[in-house]
């Protein structure tokens, strides 16, 4: 777990992060994060191939932690959609980011240490891109498994890093480097978390640290580039996992 303060300066960053994209949205730079549509079609069929089908037939209670103002949830078939984040009295006052959203999506002010949910209700918890941004990650997790009912799926994604990155950004995050992220991980580290946590993992996919650094070294901007000569540029993992119906 991190201090409080560290774990404010992440969610100052983050908030500074959707302000910049918004008025990007407002001055036709960005698209209206079409993004969303997108990873929610790429889990749809990650299910399925997976035989899990049944929770994309718009019948499956759905929760997303650390949702951002839209979230992957906003275009998932199901029954319910609920959709917690710790930035939503922001995100609720921003016009340009709200009419984004679908009206069937309940959204909620919360964090991942204590998701306002009832225990046992969804089949399905996404945490796409978050663990790493959360004040404690295990008792992130521990609420996950609260939330979800017996045998319930996970679906997380995480930024990793190898080795030699982990131990830099580590370093890095010690001079106040990369504020929006508090925590680090590698896939050996995402793969024990979802493990430790009595997660049984169904599917574990591990992005291409060659791919990333490469765009990195590419890139226009000068930290991004930096990224990339120090050894820090971050490639996805993600997982599909579920628990035990007897935990």
């Amino acid at each position: 777990m991190v201090s409080a303060a560290r774990w404010q300066r992440a969610q100052q960053y983050e908030r500074g992060y959707w302000e910049s994209l918004a008025t990007n949205i407002v001055g036709g730079t960005v698209s209206q994060l079409n993004w969303y549509r997108w990873r929610s079609d790429q889990l749809v069929h990650r299910l399925r191939t997976l035989g899990l089908g049944r929770l994309t037939e718009g019948r499956a209670r759905v929760l997303e932690v650390g949702s951002g103002p839209v979230g992957i949830v906003g275009f998932f078939p199901a029954a319910e959609r609920v959709a917690i984040d710790p930035l939503e009295s922001y995100y609720v006052a921003n016009s340009t980011l709200t009419t984004l959203r679908s009206p069937s999506v309940t959204y909620r002010q919360g964090s991942a240490e204590a998701l306002p949910c009832e225990t046992a209700r969804y089949d399905l918890a996404i945490m796409e891109n978050c663990i790493d941004h959360v004040r404690d990650v295990h008792a992130g997790m521990r609420e996950l498994k609260r939330v979800l009912s017996g045998g319930g799926t996970l679906y997380l994604t995480v930024n990793c890093r190898t080795t030699w990155g982990y131990v830099m950004h580590r370093a890095l995050s010690r001079l106040r480097v990369d504020a929006g992220h508090p925590h680090t991980f590698t896939p050996r580290r995402a793969r024990a978390l979802l493990r430790d946590h009595g997660f049984t993992t169904l599917q574990f996919e591990v992005g291409s640290y060659e791919a990333a650094r490469r765009e990195d070294l590419a890139a226009p901007a000068l930290r991004a580039r930096l990224k990339g000569h120090l050894g820090v540029s971050e490639f996805l993992v993600s997982a599909v996992a579920r628990q035990s119906p007897a935990d």
